[in-house]
């Protein structure tokens, strides 16, 4: 099984640990799976794991995430405009997937 862009592929019945599924992200947020599905095109948010069958699993935090993207996309900002000014540095994309950076 080889992994999708963004995240890691497991087995269709597996439930991963810790993290979060569509719905759920969608009941915290308010926003509907269209929305999420362009945010996730844009590349401005990424599932965790996606199973074999597709379904999506998130980071607990990314529900956090979303609530900066809502809040700078009603302050005017496109979705093309905040990926190029606040998401282009990677630090951003490591803190919203909690990887360590690099040991100073």
């Amino acid at each position: 099984m080889e992994p999708r862009a963004g995240g890691r592929e497991v087995a269709g019945g597996e439930e991963p640990s810790g993290l979060i599924k569509t719905a759920e992200v969608l009941r915290k947020t308010g926003i509907t799976h269209q929305v999420l599905y362009r945010y996730i095109t844009l590349g401005l948010i990424e599932p965790a794991e996606t199973t074999d069958t597709g379904q999506r699993f998130f980071r607990p935090n990314v529900a956090d995430l979303i609530e900066i993207i809502k809040s700078l996309n009603q302050s005017g900002y496109s979705l093309r405009h905040i990926k190029e000014i606040f998401f282009k540095d990677e630090k951003v994309h490591r803190l919203a997937r909690r990887e360590p950076g690099p040991s100073a």
